[in-house]
């Protein structure tokens, strides 16, 4: 936040922030609601990246698990045990995301942006970040206070973005040292690489990140994930249970 507010204050001296469109239009306005419309094409497209997000939650409540416990360990309190809740994490993200497109909402997921946030404030408490989300649905009915964000420079956004996700990738490294992979080990070196070269290479590589694929498009994040999880099955094939 702090660092925000520097790299504002910067451009305001250097006079690159427009405040014309602030009070423009209406003071308070209210969210297009929609409501869902049945479409196989759509089931279809969407199933995928449904799949890949379940690797995707099981990352971040470990992630959450990690930070968690160790505040807890700090300050001489129990553990939660949260990475055994992971059955009922995957049903709280599909009923919320139900929800959500029942009135033209987005998917979502437990995401690591805002457990890099709770990392960086070391605050996990349930009852502020339920009021943090109450409050974050009343601004947005004040077009004024979205359009005043929107004024941040995209370089102070940069700078910020550069802290917050270089914190998601140091938490998936922390997340292997945690659950003691084997990165010697040659399946789980074919698994790795291969997630990171197709989601950061097709990422950087693709317009939108979308690999081309026999005349498709694949999201290359949701493809990244979808292949790691088959490798992972295949390599496993005659392993021994708790071999390495």
């Amino acid at each position: 936040m702090f660092g925000i507010l520097v790299g504002y204050a910067v451009s305001l001296a250097f006079n690159v922030i427009d405040f014309s469109s602030i009070f423009a239009g209406d003071i308070v306005a209210v969210p297009h609601f929609t409501f869902p419309k049945a479409s196989w094409a759509a089931v279809l497209a969407i199933m995928p990246i449904a799949i890949a997000t379940i690797p995707e939650s099981t990352a971040h409540l470990f992630q959450l698990d990690i930070y968690v416990d160790h505040l807890a360990e700090q300050k001489g309190k129990k553990t939660y045990n949260i990475k055994n809740r992971l059955g009922s994490n995957l049903i709280g993200d599909g009923i919320g995301d139900i929800v959500s497109s029942l009135f033209g909402g987005p998917a979502g997921t437990n995401y690591g942006e805002n457990l890099s946030t709770m990392a960086i404030t070391r605050n996990f408490s349930v009852p502020v970040l339920g009021a943090a989300a109450i409050i974050t649905m009343l601004i947005s009915f004040f077009t004024p206070l979205s359009k005043l964000v929107n004024t941040i420079p995209g370089a102070v956004i940069g700078g910020v973005s550069i802290y917050l996700f270089g914190i998601i990738g140091a938490q998936g490294i922390a997340i292997m040292i945690n659950r003691k992979v084997d990165l010697f080990n040659a399946r789980n070196l074919a698994v790795i690489s291969t997630i990171l070269v197709i989601g950061l290479g097709g990422n950087y590589g693709f317009p939108g990140g979308m690999i081309p694929f026999f005349g498709a498009e694949l999201p290359s994040i949701a493809t990244a994930a979808l292949v790691g999880i088959v490798l992972n099955l295949i390599l496993s094939i005659g392993r021994k249970p708790g071999e390495e």
